[in-house]
């Protein structure tokens, strides 16, 4: 499975430095509603991805600060990534229904691990300013308090 994330990787840094893209890192998703998305729109926009799974702990408990993170910031939005290979659509609709998730949920991919590379633990936020630009790697549970402190520090520079 590696070796496949590896082809992936070096597949998305070539596609990266030959696309005249302006967003600087870009992948696209169909959230589990099967609506479509590409990263590059929310350009303008701080996005935070966070990686989790539903049978981890700390994952399951950051999932109303996110939900209102996202709810709450016009100029923000959460897209969490399942990274539970194999686990059904109907499980992860269940589950989505059952914590109020608020923020669009997709599950893992080849495209998205090539774009911010493979969670080393879960949960795990990767930070992109409003460039497309990866710029913070928060490894644990995160709340909203969290979320825009990093932002603010970021913001001011």
């Amino acid at each position: 499975m590696k070796n496949k994330y590896f082809h992936a990787l070096v597949a998305g840094l070539l596609l990266a430095l030959t696309s005249n893209n302006v967003f600087a890192i870009d992948f696209s998703f169909t959230d589990m509603e099967g609506e479509k998305h590409q990263l590059s729109q929310y350009s303008g926009k701080w996005v935070l991805v966070n990686f989790w799974a539903t049978w981890c702990p700390p994952c399951r408990k950051e999932i109303p600060d996110l939900s209102d993170f996202h709810l709450e910031n016009d100029d923000a939005v959460v897209i969490g990534v399942n990274f539970e290979p194999g686990i059904t659509d109907e499980k992860l609709k269940k589950f989505i229904a059952l914590y109020l998730v608020s923020y669009p949920i997709t599950k893992v991919s080849d495209e998205i691990i090539a774009a911010l590379g493979e969670p080393r633990g879960l949960p795990t936020s990767i930070l992109i300013d409003p460039q497309g630009n990866v710029v913070r790697k928060l490894v644990g549970m995160v709340d909203e308090r969290r979320i825009n402190k990093v932002i603010a520090k970021y913001t001011k520079e």
